[in-house]
């Protein structure tokens, strides 16, 4: 199911074997800065913010034979940032996001129990980060459990924490525990089917060179890694991290030498540990601008690369099945742009989605197949 925003208003999207071949679009009504989570089942669930007047709300509709109505998860006079949710395999739901107010910055949580078809009573608050651009990730599995990940800042700490969601309980743990005690930015975290998890991010002190680090969780021992170094260049960006049920892994990044242009490199993590060495995944000088991962449970992996040309954009798709196959153009935007690429592999086929044009001239672009690739 796609899920986006046109003109202040969203709209979804079936697509599939079991859609119809007719691209049915159905209105939510006003929202913004939607976002979507689907369990293999089907079950899913779309959180959206939306503004009545100097109120801001977090608004939440269950998708599929049980939906209905949406309902407000959250209202604030204050400001909400990086929302996010997951759902596992009954179609349980977390919400995730940063709330903001005067002299208060929070990183909120929200649940709802498919078998009550409720939400929770009110939020709770997992901490309360000094930094003001501290950036909740949330990482889940098909099971319900969950983890937060968040930077923060302060005259005591400097680095990762992380918060616990334990589903026999539906209880998050009573304190944040450290991931990593220095300077960590970007960070990405990623769990499989047994609780296990990794996170990744960017290491780069004022004046030095970057570091590109990663940490695994082990679930049974309830301990944070050392940190890993998966790479060290002048400048790292875009970082990405992807993990199956099963464990296995995949990080990306760019990374650039002064002077030099940009590459896209990946990284597989498999039995508990990661490659011996990074592969670069092409270096077309001037032409990267972005890129989508995804990693299906069979450990197919998909690269979906946006390239920024004089002429135009143009999108590309690599897949994994062992190694990486030559890029294979998908789309072109002749004298145009390209931008929010979007790839979910399944078993059944590979869709894609990305932006193209400005404007009046906007247009959501969709690839889809039900074989291997589109």
């Amino acid at each position: 199911m796609a899920l986006w925003e046109n003109g202040g208003n969203l709209w979804t999207m079936p697509m599939g074997p079991a859609a119809s071949p007719a691209l049915l679009r159905l209105p939510f009504g006003e929202g913004a800065n939607p976002r979507l989570a689907l369990s293999p089942e089907g079950r899913g669930l779309a959180v959206w913010l939306a503004e009545r007047g100097a109120e801001r709300q977090i608004l939440g509709k269950v998708l599929g034979a049980r939906g209905g109505p949406e309902n407000v998860v959250f209202r604030t006079h204050g400001s909400v940032r990086r929302l996010q949710v997951t759902v596992d395999r009954r179609g349980n739901a977390l919400v995730v996001w940063l709330h903001e107010r005067v002299g208060r910055i929070e990183v909120m949580a929200q649940s709802f129990d498919t078998r009550g078809g409720a939400w929770d009573t009110g939020p709770i608050v997992l901490g309360r980060p000094s930094d003001p651009e501290a950036s909740p990730r949330l990482a889940s599995n098909h099971r319900e459990h969950a983890m937060v990940l968040w930077e923060a800042q302060d005259s005591l700490f400097e680095g990762l924490m992380a918060s616990h969601y334990w589903p026999s309980e539906r209880i998050w743990s009573d304190r944040p525990v450290p991931v990593v005690t220095h300077l960590a930015h970007h960070h990405q975290v990623a769990m499989d089917d047994h609780g296990n998890a990794l996170a990744l991010w960017i290491h780069a002190p004022y004046g030095q060179r970057g570091a590109l680090e990663a940490s695994f969780y082990d679930v049974q021992a309830g301990d944070w890694s050392e940190p890993a170094t998966l790479a060290r260049a002048q400048e790292i960006s875009f970082p990405r991290l992807l993990m199956n049920g099963a464990g296995e892994a995949l990080a990306t990044w760019s990374q650039r030498e002064s002077g030099g242009v940009s590459c896209l490199f990946s990284k597989a993590f498999r039995e508990r540990a990661w490659e011996a060495d990074a592969e670069c995944l092409g270096h077309d000088p001037g032409r990267y601008h972005d890129y989508a991962i995804d990693l299906s449970a069979d450990g197919r992996a998909g690269l979906l690369v946006v390239q920024r040309g004089a002429a135009g954009d143009q999108v590309s798709l690599r897949i994994r099945q062992g190694a990486w196959s030559a890029p294979r153009v998908m789309g072109s935007a002749p004298g145009s742009t390209c931008d929010s690429p979007r790839i979910a592999l399944c078993p059944r086929g590979t869709s894609l989605l990305w932006t193209q044009g400005t404007g009046a001239e906007k247009t959501l672009i969709l690839v889809n197949s039900q074989g291997s690739e589109p």
